[in-house]
């Protein structure tokens, strides 16, 4: 991945859990480069949660056809937020009404969800129905 998209994936990211990323709606886009037509490898995607899960926050980037990381765990608590890093946009739809869903978030837009409760919770993108994702959260 170009280093320049990588910083500002980590700077989105950070910026939401610095900022309490308590909002369930979409933020401001940031520049981007030029969209890439190819999904990225899994060794050009940025840092996925912040090491040790500190102060209750996870994130997942969402690329261009996937998450980052498609499965996460995280203990009751935690606000988990999603980033788009990718060119197109997509959205965080919960599959059984677990959480409440995203709208579409354009490229650098977030979401995020405060889990309260453990239990496995699976969604998809509802706009490439190919893209799927699990957090399990823990007590």
């Amino acid at each position: 991945m170009f280093p320049r998209v990588r910083a500002l994936a980590l700077l989105a990211a950070l910026a939401v859990t610095a900022c309490g990323g308590g909002s369930t709606g979409s933020s401001a886009a940031t520049q981007r480069e030029p969209d890439r037509s190819a999904p990225a490898s899994a060794s050009e995607l940025p840092p996925a949660t912040p090491a040790g899960n500190p102060a209750g926050a996870a994130a997942v980037a969402i690329v261009d056809y996937g998450f980052n990381p498609a499965d996460l765990t995280v203990t009751v608590g935690t606000t988990v937020t999603w980033t788009n890093t990718g060119g197109r946009p997509h959205t965080v739809t919960s599959i059984d009404g677990g959480f409440t869903s995203s709208g579409t978030l354009s490229s650098g837009n977030t979401y995020a969800q405060t889990f309260a409760t453990a239990g496995t919770f699976a969604y998809i993108c509802g706009i490439h129905n190919s893209m799927k994702g699990t957090i399990t959260v823990t007590p």
